[in-house]
């Protein structure tokens, strides 16, 4: 049975006073901090627990308006990433913190996928020799090795002798020999975005 009390309280008459002596008065604490013992062990828990009247204000947060879901969708032009803002189908915050949790939870796998797969998943070519990501302008496909990426910043000049083989021509009409041991790996795309910028010093 709910009782409904219409009182009125002041900065003299304050709530806390009011429902602190009743407690007092049904043999509870003032402030309704009560010793709570383990059901188990039996012993004190050392923690101060309240017990009396708590005021519960209803607020209206219902699924259908919070849920936010995605795998794949529309992305940004510059960075390749998943826009943001739950009505155009942009992808929800995941930052350091949530990284952290994930990864020591053993979720690396889950980490992959959500934040390379699903979000700005690429492939590019990397030197196996200097470690550099090939860009149009550090990479070399030439004529003489057409659909073959070379590290430009590992190859050299050819110098007239070489075996047939050996060489190969560039776009710019140039002999080059080395460079050739290049893989393809998958990064994200905000990654290359970040070593464009530094290519340019921008």
């Amino acid at each position: 049975m709910s009782v409904i009390i219409n009182l009125r309280f002041s900065e003299e008459n304050t709530a806390a006073d009011y429902f602190g002596e009743q407690l007092v008065k049904a043999g509870y604490n003032y402030h309704g901090n009560e010793p709570m013992y383990s059901g188990i062990l039996g012993t004190e828990l050392k923690a101060d627990i309240y017990i009396g009247c708590v005021f519960y204000q209803r607020l209206r947060h219902m699924v259908n308006d919070k849920f936010q879901v995605r795998t794949t969708g529309p992305v940004h032009s510059l960075t390749q990433q998943p826009i943001k803002g739950r009505k155009r189908a942009g992808g929800i915050r995941f930052g350091e913190m949530e990284r952290d949790s994930m990864i020591a939870h053993g979720t690396s796998f889950l980490l992959k996928d959500r934040l390379m797969n699903c979000s700005d998943y690429t492939q590019s070519w990397i030197c196996k020799a200097c470690g550099s990501v090939l860009s149009p302008l550090s990479a070399i496909s030439g004529s003489g090795g057409a659909g073959v990426v070379r590290c430009k910043s590992c190859a050299v000049a050819a110098e007239g002798f070489e075996k047939q083989g050996e060489t190969w021509e560039d776009g710019e009409g140039l002999r080059w020999k080395g460079g050739e041991n290049v893989a393809v790996v998958t990064l994200p795309y905000v990654f290359k975005y970040v070593l464009s910028l530094a290519d340019t010093n921008w």
